[in-house]
């Protein structure tokens, strides 16, 4: 065989072994490619743990509270951050009602919040408040609580996971807490000044009432002594209290001067009297001296004294009713007298001359009833409210003819609120009526 055929049945041949390459040639090259592909999984496999690993560290040390719960709130999961902080271990909440970490107080709250966040309307809706917690080993107090539906849509309805994250908040409830012991330290300072200006004040009130109790009362005193003096001389000299007995038309000038003088001087001894009595009732200075009280007896004294002292205005005809076998009563009997007096004034100013005045004691229920009732004048109902407030007047009446001072109601009903009773009045048909009631074992006002 010559070179050029041995050349050419090489080529021939080769090619023959390359076309009838058996099968595990073409296996091998198949393996090499599978290796490669495997290869590339694993190296994302592990990058997608490390991403996963980081994101579980991420979550686990997060500084705050993560749970995850089911719709009863059953604790599924905790971040171990924290259950740190709740002085737990994760294992120790899982399964655990989440409920029972909080304070007793806020856990009816906490569930309706469970309520709201799982209705149809709200779900996967955020849902806050705060919460104090009552775990014996935590490290927090004061949480905000945030809920959130994390299931997917299709899975709300049966098995709906709720995420709570709660949120640190016991360091700003404690700058909260210390603002309010600051502003409450700040208002009780305030507060005791005040009362030492009020108790400076009421000192000097009271030295006021008493320099002008001496200083006004004791001019007067003289001018009215004065005026008894002159009276006696005048009598006297030109038997003056023969003249003073005339009707007013018949009496000389002296005598009709004489009268307005002693007149005027009593209304300014009542006007100074009552208004320093009230002051003394708003400042609490007055004394209570507590007697026992036979009604029947002392009350028909105070009349007679009444007719015997005012004589000479008194026109009416007083009549007293007082029921049988009333008990005695214990009372300040300065006070109560005050305001007989005071109402039996008010009712002779005010009544037509020989008209009958009825003065009235008598049980009602637990308490005593005392009347003073006067004929032939009747109150405006549209003055009614009004008749207790110092120094007012019915407007329909004329002033300079009635007299008065506009105090003297006024002292009424200050000295029955002292005295822990009650006064009325009614006025209809032509009659007026004041009711004064106090309890049988009542005590004063302090």
């Amino acid at each position: 065989m010559s070179l050029n055929q041995r050349s050419l049945w090489h080529r021939t041949h080769q090619q023959a072994e390359i076309l009838s390459a058996t099968p595990p040639t073409r296996l091998e090259l198949v393996t090499e490619q599978t290796c490669d592909l495997e290869l590339c999984t694993a190296e994302i496999l592990r990058r997608t743990q490390e991403e996963l690993q980081w994101y579980r560290q991420l979550y686990e040390n997060t500084p705050a509270v993560y749970f995850s719960l089911d719709a009863t709130g059953i604790i599924l999961s905790v971040n171990q951050f924290g259950a740190n902080c709740l002085g737990s271990t994760p294992e120790q909440l899982i399964n655990q009602p989440v409920f029972q970490l909080f304070d007793q107080s806020d856990q009816q709250r906490l569930s309706d919040a469970f309520i709201d966040i799982l209705k149809p309307a709200l779900q996967s809706t955020a849902n806050d408040g705060e919460f104090r917690l009552n775990c014996p080993n935590s490290k927090i107090i004061w949480i905000k609580v945030i809920l959130r539906i994390l299931s997917g849509a299709d899975d709300i309805q049966k098995n709906p996971v709720i995420l709570m994250v709660c949120e640190d908040i016991t360091a700003h409830k404690q700058t909260e807490r210390k603002l309010a012991e600051i502003a409450l330290k700040q208002t009780q300072e305030a507060a005791l000044a005040q009362f030492e200006e009020i108790e400076s004040l009421s000192r000097l009130k009271e030295e006021f009432l008493s320099t002008v109790s001496h200083e006004l009362r004791t001019p007067l005193t003289n001018m009215k002594m004065a005026i008894q003096m002159l009276g006696i001389a005048l009598h006297q000299e030109q038997n003056f209290l023969g003249e003073m007995a005339k009707p007013l038309a018949e009496r000389s000038k002296a005598a009709r001067y004489f009268e307005i003088l002693d007149n005027e001087c009593d209304r300014e001894i009542n006007l100074i009297n009552n208004f320093l009595d009230l002051q003394r009732l708003d400042t609490n200075a007055k004394p209570w001296v507590l007697e026992t009280i036979q009604v029947q007896q002392w009350l028909w004294r105070v009349v007679e004294v009444f007719k015997a002292r005012n004589s000479n205005f008194c026109k009416q005809n007083l009549h007293l009713s007082i029921a049988a076998n009333l008990p005695a009563i214990a009372c300040d009997p300065f006070s109560l007298e005050r305001i007989l007096v005071e109402l039996l004034t008010n009712a002779c100013k005010f009544s037509p001359v020989d008209a009958e005045i009825t003065i009235s004691a008598q049980l009602k229920g637990h308490n005593i009833q005392f009347q003073v009732i006067n004929s032939g004048v009747e109150i405006p109902s549209s003055e009614l409210p009004y008749i207790f407030n110092k120094f007012y007047r019915i407007p329909s009446n004329d002033p300079w003819k009635q007299g008065g001072t506009g105090l003297g109601l006024a002292l009424v009903e200050k000295l029955t609120k002292h005295l822990g009773g009650t006064i009325e009045v009614a006025s209809e048909s032509n009659c007026t009526c004041f009711s004064l009631q106090l309890a049988l074992s009542g005590q004063p006002r302090e």
